[in-house]
């Protein structure tokens, strides 16, 4: 139910801190900017108690065209129940709007794979998702599950929360050993993949690994027999990352399929698994920085399109 409503919508993401910063000091910086002067605007017109919240204005909001409020929470929940009837009522509220304003009612596009802002001239895209695993010393509670997020208390999500990211790769022929033999993908390339896509973001930000951290990084690859006109690789590593703040032991398998005619890769997915330890940045581990699991997944996001032949 909820996902078809929000269906009716065109999602959008921005980082909260740029549109709206808490400090004085950064919103002197963006006083004059278009976007501040929108979100404001469409803050200005929402419910005291939705907008004005401590510490971010990070949420779930939906606005008309012209930034019209229609809804919206600060420091959202992942309650469903509480954004269904704030999306049937920010829906109720766009039916006597574009009436008034004359908008015009047009169907959401469907624009198909999209690829994220700074990685159009990726050749490979890779989308990383990352998440702490159950175990003895920190477990998990299931998101979904009635009571388990405390509204009153966000930090709370730490118990559920997970993260993504993406990755481009530059040279995708760099995860295709170029004979039947066992072979290592490139040490270079695998130490930047490492660095900067094994990071332990689950519960907020940290920055990537710089290379003298990396204490371990193998990535071997295995041809497999072709079938239907597609090239199987097994993959399989290890990863260790240590900065003296945080650190991150890793085992990887994983399975890559390429188009044999060019070479293209059609499929690919790498897991990682294994132990983290220690806190960073804003990762907000701080309160807990003792070991415990923690697993990514990397798979194929999106490749561009090769470059079309001229004429000759």
């Amino acid at each position: 139910m909820l996902q078809d409503l929000a269906r009716q919508f065109v999602p959008v993401a921005e980082e909260v801190h740029f549109l709206y910063p808490e400090d004085a000091a950064s919103q002197q910086r963006v006083a004059g900017e278009p976007l501040h002067q929108l979100f404001k605007r469409f803050g200005d017109a929402m419910p005291p108690g939705d907008w004005r919240r401590e510490g971010t204005k990070q949420g779930i909001y939906l606005m008309g065209p012209d930034g019209e409020y229609l809804e919206g929470l600060a420091t959202a929940s992942g309650d469903p129940t509480d954004l269904r009837r704030r999306f049937e009522r920010a829906l109720a509220r766009w039916q006597t709007l574009r009436k008034e304003r004359k908008y015009a009612n047009k169907p959401v596009p469907q624009t198909g794979v999209a690829m994220p802002a700074g990685f159009e001239d990726a050749p490979l895209l890779l989308r990383v998702s990352v998440r702490d695993l159950a175990s003895a010393a920190c477990d998990t509670t299931p998101r979904w599950r009635p009571g388990a997020f405390d509204d009153g208390n966000w930090a709370e999500f730490t118990r559920w929360a997970w993260n993504q990211s993406w990755h481009g790769v530059a040279a995708p022929q760099q995860l295709l050993p170029t004979g039947a033999a066992a072979a290592t993908a490139d040490t270079a390339w695998f130490r930047r993949l490492c660095r900067e896509v094994f990071v332990d973001t689950v519960r907020g930000q940290a920055p990537p690994f710089a290379d003298e951290h990396v204490r371990k990084a193998e990535l071997r690859m295995q041809r497999q027999p072709v079938r239907n006109g597609k090239l199987t690789v097994e993959y399989e590593g290890e990863v260790e990352l240590d900065d003296g703040a945080h650190r991150l032991r890793l085992r990887l398998r994983g399975r890559g399929a390429f188009a044999v005619a060019d070479g293209r890769c059609e499929d690919l997915l790498l897991v990682a698994l294994g132990e983290r330890r220690g806190a960073h940045a804003a990762n907000q581990r701080a309160a807990g920085p003792e070991s415990g699991w923690i697993g990514f997944a990397v798979r194929r996001h999106a490749q561009a399109a090769p470059p079309k032949a001229g004429r000759r």
